[in-house]
């Protein structure tokens, strides 16, 4: 008879500390190779009966890794061809909008007032890397694709690795609006350090986690949902500690607090205001707090969906609202699951993108909504009861390339410097 194996774990530990994998729902497997049997229902999970899953298990780290590369030789082909068409050099794709000021922050430093705007973690970077006599646009190309690798195992780790974990990677790596973790932009190297400040924090190792999320802090303003989502893990995130435990968890958020309090009084000592950030985000994008009624009337109107929109702008802004709509969804959904830093880290952000003037680099956020891409992950992997293999593989092959054609169309608009947001 088959020996059945347990799961290990850690002393003082629980399911919300491990990723959501079979194992962590209670499945258990027999050392001869077998599939595993839930010890709750007596059942075999759909997903790992052979011949009925997406793909084979074993094949699901090599496959997360294939379809990472493919994405970013898929970008890179991209580019080239346009550089190719247009008669550019390799930097004209890879420097517009946002990223131009990256580069010219990481040469000259702070000289006008929209700059502050950008957190100079990622130009500090890219000025180490121009130390060894790399161009800014190569360092910053470098800086997100290592940014991009290391948040992609961690995602497969949140996810809880295997088939789960493979479709997170695949389904954040093709992204439609994956270009901005290509090109010198912040998602990259944000996506790394939070992704991680996650897992870390959910293994309660929590000078770790503290450490990627004060990094993560010198990237982007998102720096600050973060803290407020790992303070969440903190408190309730790991069940059954004492308060004083909890609340040492607390305290080492003080690192990535103190990381923004610095940049606060940088901008205070550069540009001689503390709120130069908020006039910095009116001046250079007209970005001010306003009632959500009123940023979805006027995303609406420029969509084209209330009124004939001829800006030119309308398919992004439609974008926009689809991808506010399904963060509103899944936060939702995660709070009333009881997962709440899952749900607050995504509803939180939502609710901020919502108090302007119009929904704005919502899509860009969706990059760092983890859970969303775990959930793709979950889903996929379990499909859904009744469904024929065959059918739900020709569903994942049809996802995927749909992914892809709008990522290699997000790509062409942000590599011509038309209005990708």
């Amino acid at each position: 008879m088959p020996t059945v194996l347990g799961i290990i774990r850690p002393p003082g530990t629980n399911n919300d500390m491990l990723p959501e994998s079979d194992e962590t729902r209670g499945v258990t497997s027999v050392d001869t190779g077998t599939v595993p049997v839930s010890q709750d229902t007596g059942t075999v999970p759909v997903s790992t009966v052979p011949g009925r899953a997406l793909f084979s298990a074993a094949q699901a780290p090599r496959l997360a890794i294939q379809g990472f590369v493919a994405s970013r030789l898929i970008l890179l082909l991209v580019a080239l061809i346009m550089v190719w068409l247009n008669g550019w050099s390799l930097a004209d794709p890879l420097s517009r909008w946002d990223a131009s000021h990256f580069m010219g922050i990481s040469r000259d430093g702070y000289t006008t007032l929209t700059e502050a705007a950008y957190f100079p973690g990622v130009p500090m970077l890219m000025a180490a890397l121009h130390l060894i006599g790399l161009p800014a646009v190569i360092s910053g190309m470098l800086i997100s694709l290592a940014g991009s690798a290391l948040a992609a195992w961690a995602l497969y780790r949140l996810a809880g690795g295997s088939l789960r974990g493979t479709i997170a990677v695949l389904a954040w790596s093709f992204a439609p609006m994956a270009v901005f973790t290509f090109v010198p932009y912040t998602e990259a190297a944000f996506c790394a350090a939070a992704f991680w400040a996650f897992w870390f924090a959910k293994r309660d190792r929590w000078g770790t986690a503290a450490a990627l999320a004060a990094f993560a802090c010198t990237t982007r303003v998102s720096g600050l949902f973060l803290i407020g989502a790992l303070g969440l893990v903190a408190l309730v995130g790991i069940g059954g500690s004492p308060w004083r435990d909890r609340l040492r968890r607390v305290a080492w958020l003080g690192m990535p607090v103190a990381v923004l309090a610095a940049y606060a009084v940088f901008l205070r000592l550069r540009f001689g205001s503390w709120t130069i950030w908020f006039q910095a985000q009116v001046e250079g994008w007209g970005r001010r707090f306003d009632w959500p009624w009123n940023a979805l009337a006027t995303t609406l109107r420029v969509a084209g969906i209330t009124e004939p929109s001829d800006t030119g702008w309308a398919a992004m802004f439609r974008w926009e609202l689809a991808v506010w709509l399904v963060g509103l969804a899944v936060a939702v959904f995660l709070l009333v699951r009881r997962k709440w830093p899952e749900g607050a880290w995504i509803g939180v952000q939502v609710v901020v993108m919502s108090c302007q003037v119009w929904l704005i680099s919502v899509t860009r956020a969706l990059l760092l909504w983890f859970p969303v891409f775990t959930l793709i992950g979950a889903f996929a992997a379990r499909g859904p009861a009744g469904v024929p293999v065959l059918v739900r593989r020709a569903g994942f092959l049809l996802f995927f390339v749909m992914e892809a054609a709008a990522m290699v169309w997000w790509a062409v608009l942000f590599f011509a410097g038309a209005w990708a947001t």
